[in-house]
């Protein structure tokens, strides 16, 4: 100081350290199933782990909790040390719902019901769409289907009637066939 007195004084200052949050990979799972999710765990320090919102989880109190939610869904992963640090991370869970499959269709050009739109299977980029006509001719196919079937081969109308087609969903489902009418 001002007055020739010297003076100090030592503290040590434990920081605490902040646990890093990783929610792992987005998962994917077909309706009416599960997945577990993965992540990263910290090692080092102790932490607890707190999955929100709970819904459709087996427990939000731990690390790998099995999820099987109905809807698409965004889960935040908290996680807190023994010291109240607390970080958090997300992990996006998409819920692939069983195609819808209509067994009829009119593609008349009235703007309703023109092409055979099979409800949920553009979330299966995979997927592979064949349909047969009565004498079993592929008529029609797919990979992915992004343009839905419009009723025509090579550009023609086909005949009124009955069609028979196998959807290969992939990703985990089950192939399905069955029949479609076409009408005008």
């Amino acid at each position: 100081g001002t007055n020739g007195c010297v003076n100090f004084m030592e503290q040590i200052i434990p920081v605490n350290p902040t646990p890093v949050a990783n929610a792992g990979p987005d998962k994917v799972v077909l309706e009416g199933g599960f997945v577990t999710l993965t992540p990263v765990l910290i090692n080092g320090i102790p932490v607890t782990y707190l999955w929100s919102p709970s819904t459709g989880l087996n427990n939000p109190n731990i690390a790998a909790a099995v999820a099987s939610p109905t809807e698409d869904i965004t889960y935040t992963l908290t996680v807190t040390s023994d010291k109240g640090c607390t970080t958090n991370d997300q992990v996006y869970v998409e819920v692939l719902k069983k195609p819808n499959i209509p067994n009829i269709f009119s593609p008349n050009g009235d703007g309703v019901h023109d092409q055979w739109e099979i409800q949920y299977l553009s979330s299966y980029p995979g997927c592979t769409v064949d349909i047969y006509n009565r004498y079993g001719q592929l008529i029609f196919h797919s990979v992915g289907y992004n343009t839905p079937w419009d009723g025509t081969v090579n550009g023609k109308q086909v005949p009124v009637g009955t069609y028979y087609y196998i959807v290969d969903p992939k990703n985990g489902r089950s192939k399905m066939s069955g029949y479609v009418d076409v009408i005008r």
